[in-house]
């Protein structure tokens, strides 16, 4: 039997994917490594396929969200160091010890479950300590130098210390100065970091501060390792306003056109009848909805004020047959609306200025990349095939 072609598919392009690993590795410091970050299924990209790429390219360390991450990793074969930023409950510790993943601890009981486990499997354990540094994502009531020392007792090794900021008003400790002075949070972690180094006696330890805006716009903060995920695939940071970097794009959900057909003037398209067309329309329907990550955004955009006043703009835009503020796709290397509601499993698309347009056509979508299932199938290609 003559095997399928996907209809819908996401397109990945590992020589983009290489070119960003280079590009960023040139704005590394001699000494700082990079830890790509594959999370999420390497940003929708694929976990596995995209961390050999950045390897190969450079990486010397991975980073993931969750346990079954990495062990994903270790079954297929990849073998550098794996960092887990979420610290593994009781019952996922035994499979970090055993699969060689490098755990997170913030508390004195993740360094417990993380000894036991350790006796459990017979083998030793490493951790990176994590220092909540004002974002609170995982406060902590303990000392670093104490988890240290808590974890040396029982033979935990210690072989990281890190922190992670988020863009500016996240409520870094010294956010209100960084307004006077840039930088001076990330400085401030760089000095914690140095003296518990030498309190602790350990100049091995890695410490690491910095990913993809830090990287850009406070350069002096890679210290001996930068995590990076965003830049690697192609897109800065929203809040980032420094982008001198020569990224190249590595994403692009396509599918095809699996009908064409015409509603008359005043005809409405999609639930609700929000749409209704001005002129003759030709419509394309493409096997593609919110199921498959199709204009869908995380719910803190979706509630900012000017995202309410483009979701005004685009119902009253539509009340009136009008495309603007609609999101578009692009067709024959045009591009055209989405009219109408999306659907769970499609959308459907003003082809009526593009006459050329017919049945199979490909048509190339927006989508939130970490939106997209892994079960739409991933094709590794250059995009311009």
């Amino acid at each position: 039997m003559r095997a399928m072609s996907p209809t819908t598919r996401v397109i990945v392009d590992p020589q983009a994917l290489a070119h960003n690993t280079a590009v960023v590795r040139e704005r590394l410091s001699r000494h700082a490594r990079l830890m790509a970050v594959v999370k999420s299924n390497a940003y929708g990209h694929g976990l596995v396929e995209a961390s050999r790429v950045f390897l190969e390219a450079g990486a010397t360390w991975l980073g993931v969200s969750a346990v079954d991450e990495g062990m994903a990793l270790r079954e297929a074969g990849v073998d550098a160091p794996i960092l887990c930023f979420m610290p593994a409950a009781p019952g996922e510790c035994e499979a970090l010890v055993e699969a060689r993943i490098t755990a997170t601890v913030a508390s004195s009981e993740h360094v417990t479950w993380l000894h036991e486990a350790s006796e459990a499997v017979g083998k030793s354990v490493t951790a990176h300590v994590f220092v909540d540094t004002g974002l609170a994502r995982m406060p902590s009531d303990e000392r670093a130098i104490d988890l240290m020392d808590a974890a040396s007792g029982v033979g935990v090794k210690i072989t990281g210390l890190y922190t992670h900021y988020g863009p500016p008003g996240s409520g870094a400790l010294a956010d209100g100065l960084d307004l006077f002075r840039a930088g001076v949070s990330a400085r401030m972690f760089v000095r914690l970091a140095e003296d518990l180094r030498a309190s602790a006696d350990r100049s091995d330890l890695i410490v690491h501060a910095a990913a993809s805006r830090l990287l850009l716009e406070e350069p002096q903060s890679q210290m001996d390792m930068v995590r990076v995920g965003t830049l690697l695939y192609g897109q800065y940071p929203a809040h980032v306003s420094k982008r001198d970097l020569d990224l190249r794009n590595t994403f692009e959900l396509r599918s095809r056109i699996v009908h064409l057909g015409t509603v008359g003037v005043s005809g409405k398209v999609g639930y609700g009848g929000e749409f209704r067309v001005r002129r003759e329309t030709k419509l394309a329907t493409v096997p593609v909805g919110y199921a498959h990550g199709l204009e869908m955004m995380p719910r803190s955009l979706a509630e900012r004020p000017q995202m309410a006043v483009r979701g005004f703009l685009s119902r009253t835009s539509a009340a009136w047959g009008r495309a603007r503020h609609l999101p578009m796709v692009r067709i024959r290397g045009y591009e055209a609306p989405i009219i109408g509601r999306i659907a769970m499993d499609h959308c459907t698309v003003d082809v009526t200025d593009l006459p050329e347009v017919e049945l199979g056509d490909d048509v190339t979508l927006p989508a939130r990349r970490t939106a997209i299932s892994p079960d739409v199938p991933r094709v590794y290609q250059p995009l311009g095939e």
